[in-house]
């Protein structure tokens, strides 16, 4: 297993997965303001472990802990939990 660093954000894809912490996570969104972005991730349960919950980074835990790992791909869809008003008419 092949793990490239990720030291630019602009290069993360939620089809890619990422090590972190020795757990397997998927790229979700970014959040928080352009000046102090967060960077999102999902955990990939693997056979006989737990979900653990998402992860959130910053850009420099992101270039020292977030590692991509190449060749594997996340065949996981996620949908963001955004929430939305609806209008009655």
């Amino acid at each position: 297993m092949e793990l490239n660093p990720v030291y630019d954000p602009r290069l993360l894809s939620p089809s890619k997965v990422y090590q972190i912490d020795g757990a397997l996570y998927q790229y979700l969104r970014q959040s928080g303001t352009s000046t102090n972005p967060r960077y999102v991730f999902g955990h990939l349960p693997t056979p006989g472990h737990k979900k653990k919950s998402d992860i959130v980074l910053n850009r420099t835990k992101l270039a020292i802990r977030c590692q991509e790992v190449v060749g594997m791909t996340s065949s996981i869809s996620t949908t963001e939990e955004t929430p939305e008003q609806l209008q009655l008419f």
